[in-house]
């Protein structure tokens, strides 16, 4: 009698070993079969002895040299007012520890964390030899954290303005904090944010952010240790909102219908890589919600979505292998800025039973796919997601959209960027229709020109 559990092996070694190669494990060959949907990891394990780190060394400079600033009174006043970003929050990105082999992928990597910051005007990094010892020296300009917010535009008589600050580098430790007050057509706003990555140079976050709105008002807060690096093996998030606000019904440019709605909702997501690496990775995770939640209209009180506590619970899977592109001025300024060319797949599949509050049982699937090109000057990435939630009844909600970008910088610092997009929705909230021209796609028409279930636009 043969053996179930020996033929998968077999199956295994033939279908992910080399013809000829010896065989030694399952182990073994889902290893071989790592590397074969990543192979950029196994480039990435580098010669067979590469030198170690004696030391990182790590320089920040403020947003003007120190020799420009000499000869230019503005520069002066310019890094007097800029508080220069501290070597703890550029050490905490870096991958290399001292000690440790140099390893390119590495540093790559944490190179792009630091651009990702968006701290910096440019990141640069240098390995220097002193005999036998090799030192890495990573240096950092900064740039101009501060932005000031004071804009107002005018369509179809329709005059929206806004005015407040954001600092991105609070006191030179990579903390957000903004306040901005925006007058727009259906609501005015005072909006405040706060947020502190890796505190104490851990990959633990928190982001804070309060809305006082005309109409009511609204928090949003998120706190854990997710995924930073691509070699990160696990992350932990834990996020929610909770408020209440006038939501906005339009049908044919008119307004149909309004109402109030009041939700309290609380994510947690818990995710861990059983394959992480310089090349990409696979994640695999659980998911838990409880939200309270509810519509009701204001012309008459009633209830388009009752108000009870609900739970869901699911599970998730990605997979994605990593190529990225450096670039300047691509939107405009010269900071330098990676662009996220990668390809990655993500599944997700929710289960909310009648027990956890539904009227009926349901499951919720959503698939996204991302995937980028780089041919020198053109590059761009073409994006599609799908979900819905389907009970006995049948399809219940969801939606579908599509995008493409295109970008070309076949002159300097002049690019051209070309896109795309459309979707289609079903069965969606109150107000949570597509809305062209306010809040998606550019604005050429009084608010609430284009409303449906269905948008395409391009730009």
């Amino acid at each position: 009698m043969s053996r179930p559990g020996i033929s998968i092996v077999m199956c295994f070694r033939r279908l992910f070993l080399p013809r000829g190669a010896p065989a030694r494990s399952l182990g073994g060959a889902l290893a071989a079969t790592a590397a074969l949907m990543l192979p950029s990891f196994a480039e990435a394990q580098g010669p067979a002895d590469p030198p170690v780190l004696d030391s990182v060394i790590v320089e920040t400079i403020n947003v003007f040299d120190p020799a420009q600033a000499r000869t230019n009174v503005l520069f002066r006043i310019a890094n007097a007012l800029h508080f220069t970003t501290r070597p703890a929050v550029v050490r905490s990105e870096l991958l290399l520890r001292q000690g440790e082999p140099f390893d390119q992928t590495l540093l790559d990597e944490s190179l792009r964390n630091l651009r990702a910051r968006a701290l910096f005007r440019s990141v640069t990094a240098d390995t220097v030899r002193d005999g036998e010892r090799l030192h890495l020296v990573v240096r950092t300009y900064d740039g101009w954290t501060t932005q000031l917010v004071l804009n107002g535009g005018s369509v179809d008589g329709q005059f929206t303005w806004a005015v407040g600050g954001v600092e991105r580098n609070l006191l030179g430790l990579g903390a957000r904090f903004g306040v901005v007050y925006k007058h727009e057509v259906d609501r005015n706003s005072v909006t405040f944010e706060t947020g502190l990555d890796r505190i104490g140079g851990t990959r633990a976050g928190v982001a804070v952010a309060y809305e006082d709105l005309t109409d009511g008002n609204l928090g949003l807060w998120t706190v854990g240790v997710p995924f930073r690096a691509l070699s990160d093996r696990y992350g932990v998030v834990l996020s929610g909102e909770a408020g209440r606000q006038r939501e906005l019904q339009f049908r044919n440019s008119l307004l149909d219908a309004e109402f109030q709605r009041r939700v309290l909702r609380q994510r947690l997501e818990v995710g861990l890589a059983p394959i992480a690496g310089s090349g990409g990775y696979l994640r695999v995770g659980v998911m838990g919600e409880v939200r309270r939640e509810d519509y009701r209209r204001l012309a008459d009180s009633a209830l388009v979505i009752p108000d009870t506590v609900r739970g869901a619970a699911g599970a998730f899977v990605e997979w994605m292998r990593g190529r990225f592109k450096v670039v300047t001025h691509y939107n405009g300024f010269a900071r330098e800025r990676d662009l996220d060319l990668s390809t990655r797949v993500t599944l997700r599949g929710w289960v909310a039973p009648k027990g956890f509050g539904y009227e009926r049982s349901g499951i919720g699937p959503s698939l996204s796919v991302v995937t980028g090109f780089d041919a020198g000057p053109v590059f761009g990435w073409l994006a599609a997601h799908a979900n819905g939630l389907f009970t006995s009844a049948g399809l219940d909600s969801g939606q579908v959209n599509a995008g493409l970008t295109v970008a070309i910088q076949g002159i300097p610092r002049a690019p051209t960027v070309l896109h795309i997009e459309g979707g289609a929705r079903r069965g969606q909230a109150p107000g949570q229709e597509y809305d062209l021209g306010y809040g998606v796609g550019p604005r050429g028409f009084k608010s609430h020109a284009f409303t449906g279930n269905r948008n395409l636009w391009g730009s």
